[in-house]
């Protein structure tokens, strides 16, 4: 599905001066898109290029759609399966050295959890029986991951999984962007956006001054920033936006040598790792229903850390390199939006999903860009993915924060 002509922004004979807040995954391939397009980009974002303070630094970059489908709606899965087909062309188009993985992923879980691996192995093939699941013995898994073999007597591989270098790839776009002459404010507070006839306006702290940025469009990819508690009433707050704990461990594992990610069942939790590149592996579970962005638990290193034990006693003479704990943006149900009114576009609410469904979210805010230069009406039914994603266009609640304000 998806029509690339339909979805990427046009090149046109007039160009556009667009304003995008937040530069963190979205929002830094949005400003690398629609600078290669021909459009006038300045990236505004309250942390520096590092992105050490945004949710896709904290990320594991798992593309394991059917690893999530239990956990998630179905469109959120269709989507992950589209991304998948996107990302390679997306990543081919960087000049910077990125990683993308797709040599499917395993399921595995110890003997006291087996009904918990059978209930995700039956969901599966009744929820998505189009697409591939193997069931592994001990001698087929050995096969496949000889080191697994050494804790697990049985895994469900799926072959269509795979996984990017998330830090990687925010340097890659970051060096994209210095390339394409984009203007890139750091460690820039917004307070306010406002749309004024023809233009829009962004004010905006940068150390001590007060800045005022005209241009003619906004796109608003803040993340946890635009919740109510984190942002003015003039910077357009989003009511339902609330923030998930997210925590996670960098390890470094020369005895451990397993070749695609792992996803351990378990009634409380679903255990990740992701083996990265010369040793490194990203270890991750927990999801916590907090704001609080405190440095991690006892309990939680010790869940993380025993459980990646159990996979693979290699684990135990890991080095820990580092252990994250971020917030990423969640609406009430955990669903993507995609908000718009004439000259300001927000989208917000990628939950644990950023990368993967990144690529269809920004074709999606592609065709909405498109409708909104031409003047033209936003349909779903003409939008590329518009069934997995829709549209809001002008709503009340969102009006309410149009309200003038003054740019002296």
């Amino acid at each position: 599905m998806g029509n690339d002509s339909q979805a990427s922004v046009s090149v046109r004979t007039h160009s556009y001066h667009i304003a995008i807040v937040g530069a963190g995954l979205l929002g830094r391939m949005l400003a690398t898109e629609l600078a290669r397009s021909g459009h006038q980009v300045t990236l505004l974002d309250k942390d520096n290029r590092l992105a050490k303070q945004s949710a896709a630094y904290a990320a594991a970059g798992l593309l394991t759609p059917l690893g999530e489908a239990m956990h998630c709606e179905a469109n959120i899965v269709a989507m992950g399966f589209e991304s998948l087909k996107l990302w390679p062309k997306l990543l081919a188009q960087l000049s910077g050295y990125t990683f993308f993985q797709q040599a499917g992923a395993l399921m595995v879980s110890h003997e006291q959890d087996a009904d918990h691996y059978q209930r995700y192995v039956r969901f599966l093939a009744s929820h998505y029986p189009e697409h591939q699941c193997q069931s592994l013995n001990r001698e087929q898994l050995l096969a496949l991951e000889p080191e697994l073999g050494r804790s697990f007597h049985r895994g469900l591989y799926l072959p269509e999984e795979g996984q990017i270098g998330n830090r990687k790839l925010l340097i890659a776009l970051a060096q994209e962007l210095q390339h394409l002459g984009v203007t890139w404010h750091e460690q820039a507070q917004v307070d306010g956006i406002h749309q004024q006839g023809n233009h829009s306006l962004v004010r905006y702290q940068q150390g001590k001054q007060q800045q005022l940025l005209e241009c003619d469009y906004v796109i608003d990819c803040r993340g946890c920033g635009a919740r109510a508690s984190q942002s003015t009433e003039r910077a357009l707050p989003l009511a339902d936006l609330r923030a998930v704990r997210g925590e996670l461990f960098q390890l470094f594992a020369p005895d451990v040598h397993l070749h695609r990610p792992v996803r351990l069942m378990h009634p409380r939790y679903q255990l990740y790792i992701a083996p990265k590149t010369h040793g490194y592996y990203v270890v991750g579970a927990t999801e916590i229903e907090s704001e609080d962005n405190a440095p991690m638990t006892v309990r939680s290193s010790m869940e993380l850390l025993s459980a990646a034990y159990s996979v693979h006693p290699g684990f135990a003479e890991a080095n820990i390199r580092q252990h994250v704990s971020q917030l990423r943006p969640a609406f009430s149900d955990n669903q993507p939006k995609v908000l718009v009114n004439e000259r300001i576009l927000q989208v917000n609410g990628l939950y644990r999903h950023g990368f993967l469904i990144a690529p269809v979210v920004l074709k999606q805010v592609h065709y909405a860009l498109n409708q909104m230069f031409n003047k033209d009406k936003i349909s779903q039914a003409d939008s590329p993915y518009g069934r997995w994603l829709p549209i809001n266009q002008s709503e009340a609640s969102f009006n309410e924060h149009l309200s003038q304000w003054s740019i002296n």
